[in-house]
């Protein structure tokens, strides 16, 4: 038996000796272009949220500041907003009026998710470039603990929020059966869940692995973000009338100054925002793309119609030595080393996996039904090209800009902590 087992290893070998090297390649690589592509977006993003900050200083101040122009890019902050265009564009075959970019940002990344896959993540995201630096900062940090430290900083995140998702999950479904709302939660019939809270918390980090295995766990916690984005999905898209929004879009207060509030939400955070946010980073850091793995509900919508792209890493079987470097390279913990093609909806296309392969024609992005890869700048120009072309398009033809006034913009900021600005659980005020 030991003499097949070394015949066995020594035919691995052998095998491995006679592959066809990845040639070395020039100081750029995938990653490198793609952290170009990553920073140029972010430094972007800070250029516009800074001049909203500015644009929002000045009507606050009544002109007495540097006037600059409202920059409608900062509008890709409001998710909900955009969702809430989506549904108004479907049902009335008009754009938002008041948050016209937000609607568009949202569509071109619509398109390029179902044409590119989860591109947009990997490539322009500034969230996703934020989370990708916490996460190899992390990586650093973890490589000066032993092995039994590291185990428990990685584990840990995901552990908990494991047992958070197998809280919220089916609460979420409950509301969006409409058996519970958010005024059910002051009950006291809600008391009798907290047994099972409990015990939802205490089960990922109770039962061992050969009970509890390690995808079991990362695939239960990756529902949350599902779930987030399904409640949204559903309550906007499925059971808010068009002729809701046309009238929030017309007389609500808050519509028209959803922008203003995002920035306040950022420069006077709540203690429970900061701890939230402070949590989250901290987790960032130990576990791999945790915000993008577990809550990202646009990243659950991008890799839902991402399925449907013909762009996938395919696999050479034969070529394949089975070193791993794939999977161990992959930030979303695909196990590339057992597809032949990587069907998945958590794909990245961020050619990490390519990168890492250290044979020549094993492992490449190809466009399903041709045999020529694709490479990684062809790949990044349609992504970041499309997306661009989307949104200057938009500008052309007078969909980016909104219908309010400087004049109205200044009444209403100066007036901000009016009650009329505010909402609860989903109720505005009318005017």
């Amino acid at each position: 038996m030991a003499s097949q087992n070394k015949n066995t290893i020594q035919k691995s070998d052998a095998s491995r000796v006679s592959k066809k090297k990845r040639k070395s390649s020039s100081w750029m690589t995938s990653l490198i272009f793609r952290w170009i592509s990553q920073i140029s977006f972010f430094i972007l993003t800070i250029y516009v949220g800074w001049m909203f900050y500015l644009f929002v200083r000045y009507c606050e101040t009544g002109g007495a500041t540097v006037y600059v122009t409202r920059s409608p890019g900062v509008e890709a902050f409001l998710p909900i907003g955009a969702f809430m265009g989506l549904k108004y564009f479907l049902g009335t075959g008009k754009v938002d009026p008041l948050h016209p970019a937000g609607f568009v940002i949202f569509a071109s990344i619509l398109l390029t998710s179902f044409l590119f896959q989860r591109g947009f993540c990997s490539w322009i995201c500034p969230a996703g470039t934020m989370s990708e630096w916490v996460w190899r900062f992390g990586d650093w940090i973890k490589s000066k603990f032993n092995k039994g430290v590291r185990y428990w900083v990685e584990a840990f995140p995901v552990k908990l929020t494991c047992g958070l998702s197998m809280i919220s999950t089916p609460i979420v479904t409950l509301m969006l059966l409409d058996i519970i709302s958010f005024s059910s939660f002051g009950s006291p019939n809600m008391k009798f869940i907290y047994p099972f809270m409990i015990a939802a918390i205490i089960i990922p980090f109770a039962l061992s692995r050969k009970i509890w295995p390690a995808r079991v766990e990362d695939s239960i916690a990756r529902v949350w973000k599902y779930s987030i984005f399904a409640f949204f999905a559903v309550t906007i898209l499925i059971k808010m009338p068009v002729q809701q929004l046309e009238m929030m879009f017309t007389n609500v207060p808050f519509m028209k100054v959803a922008d203003v509030r995002m920035l306040k939400f950022f420069t006077n955070m709540s203690m429970l925002a900061i701890i939230i946010l402070s949590v989250i980073v901290v987790f960032s850091i130990f576990s791999k793309n945790y915000w993008c793995r577990y809550f990202c509900p646009y990243g659950a919508m991008i890799g839902i119609l991402g399925w449907a792209s013909a762009f996938r890493i395919v696999r050479n079987k034969k070529t394949c030595i089975d070193c791993s470097k794939c999977t161990i390279a992959c930030p979303v913990h695909i196990e590339v080393e057992k597809k032949n093609v990587v069907y998945n909806v958590e794909c990245l296309g961020c050619y990490d996996c390519v990168d890492s392969c250290p044979v020549d024609d094993t492992l490449d992005m190809k466009l399903l039904g041709y045999k020529k890869k694709i490479h990684y700048a062809v790949y990044a120009g349609f992504v970041v090209g499309l997306f661009v072309v989307f949104m200057n398009t938009a500008r052309v033809t007078g969909y980016w800009y909104n219908n309010v006034s400087l004049q109205e913009y200044m009444e209403r900021i100066s007036d901000l902590d009016d009650p009329k600005y505010e909402h609860k659980q989903g109720e505005f005020a009318v005017e």
